[in-house]
């Protein structure tokens, strides 16, 4: 019997050649995790990942929009890679591509636009309409579900993966745009996490790192109930995970029972990023922050007092509107006090739509810089501080970058310290016990005592 194929499966001389797709992610960690939810889908599409933008067919931008130094980025990048590649297709999702859609619509080269909500479809949309020029260029958007299903089983190129468990704020701070691009807050079922940690364990992962924007709001819509503590409860119980490591949690959010279940579990991190912003009580109030400056000084010293060894990161915003010198030195005597290891400086950016954006008294850009300057060089001297107290102990550390031609492997401790260290034959992934002897720069020097998993003597 005699048949004819269709003209896509006729013999070929030309040789198979797969599509390609290339990533790129802005902004925090939930993207990045929801970067790779992405690029599993397009994988399982039969797409190949590449880094090269001239060897992509598709590039997908996650885009943030917290400044409007990240809108400036997100433009650029659309832009370079529509220039390098005319006839690639162009995917942009993210909190820009949900506050402004039309701006970026406008941009020569964008195929489609998806929303934060439709990013656990956002493959099968391409597929559906990204592929004809003549289509419409957007997503339409889906009834908002209380939490999007996306999931990841791997985690491309990081030796810790992250696992989305919360989405969503209900804070309404005045110059954040986020609660805008995301809505309310919304909770992943407890055992979807338990599961999707278990995978990630399977894959060969011993950290997990627990993510979400309003983190500590994880749990009060679920139905039963279930709330962070329940979660830290649940996760060490998984067989080969060694630590648990909380993202940026708010310190309206860290209560008596959070702080008691870290002191508890050994596989918890000693380790939070507490957003500052300021220490001055009147901008706190501006920004509509949910505490002032006692109530956060506080929270850091019975962390201190309760967790052995504990480590905080924080965010520190300069040149809000209003902010006098005399407010930015009050910030600067909170971080004295409460020795941040980290501190992400921000200027402050007016977001289109926020209450902060109509606020007066701008503070001028070179004494806005000026601040900035001074708040890097505290950071500096916090930093060596941090790092001093851990001189002389051993601490285990997550094997993040092996350079084999100098000898060093890089990584983090559960503390958050940044280390590096030299042993033979070092794997990322893998965690060694090193003994910290010197300082250099934002790095403790070690040596790796053992060549085994190991519990720190701190």
């Amino acid at each position: 019997m005699s048949s004819s194929l269709p003209g896509s499966l006729l013999r070929s001389d030309e040789p198979f050649r797969r599509k390609t797709v290339k990533f790129s992610t802005l902004g925090c960690r939930l993207n990045q995790y929801e970067t790779q939810a992405i690029r599993e889908q397009f994988l399982r599409g039969g797409y190949e990942e590449t880094g090269d933008a001239q060897d992509a067919d598709v590039f997908v931008l996650n885009t943030c929009s917290v400044t409007s130094e990240s809108d400036r980025q997100s433009r650029y990048l659309i832009r370079r890679f529509h220039r390098s590649k005319p006839e690639g297709k162009v995917v942009v999702t993210g909190c820009y591509a949900e506050r402004n859609r039309e701006e970026i619509e406008a941009i020569p080269g964008v195929t489609l636009t998806v929303l934060n909500r439709e990013k656990s479809e956002l493959y099968d949309l391409f597929e559906r309409h990204g592929r004809d020029p003549s289509c419409l260029r957007r997503a339409e958007p889906a009834p908002r579900r209380r939490f999007a299903p996306l999931q990841i089983s791997h985690f491309e190129g990081r030796s810790r993966a992250y696992v989305k468990v919360q989405d969503g704020c209900n804070h309404a701070c005045s110059f954040c745009k986020v609660v805008l691009a995301r809505g309310p807050s919304r909770s992943r079922p407890v055992e979807k996490v338990v599961e999707e940690a278990r995978r990630l364990v399977d894959d060969g992962y011993l950290e997990v790192v627990l993510t979400g924007i309003q983190l500590g709001a994880y749990g009060y819509d679920l139905r039963k109930r279930q709330m962070l503590v329940d979660l830290l409860g649940l996760l060490p119980q998984i067989p080969g995970l060694e630590r648990i490591r909380l993202s940026s949690i708010e310190p309206t959010d860290v209560t008596d029972e959070l702080i008691s279940s870290m002191a508890s579990n050994p596989k918890v991190c000693p380790h939070l990023h507490i957003p500052l912003q300021s220490g001055a009580d009147q901008v706190l109030e501006r920004m509509n922050r949910r505490y002032r400056r006692s109530a956060y000084t506080d929270l850091i010293h019975q962390l201190r007092g309760s967790i052995n060894n504990f480590v905080l990161t924080t965010d520190v915003m300069i040149g809000f509107p209003g902010e006098t010198s005399e407010d930015f030195e009050q910030t600067v005597e909170v971080l004295e006090e409460t020795e941040p290891y980290k501190l992400h400086i921000f200027p402050f950016s007016p977001r289109e739509g926020t209450r902060a954006a109509r606020f007066q008294n701008t503070v001028a850009s070179d004494e806005v810089r000026g601040r900035r300057h001074l708040a890097y060089q505290l950071e500096k001297k916090l930093r060596r501080r941090v790092q001093e107290r851990f001189l002389g102990h051993t601490v285990d550390v997550l094997a993040e970058e092996t350079r084999r031609g100098q000898g060093w492997t890089t990584g983090r401790s559960r503390h958050y310290l940044k280390v590096r260290f030299s042993v033979p034959g070092a794997q990322p992934g893998l965690c060694y016990p090193v003994r910290m002897t010197q300082i250099e720069g934002d790095e403790l020097l070690g040596y790796a005592v053992a060549d085994s998993v190991f519990q720190s003597d701190t």
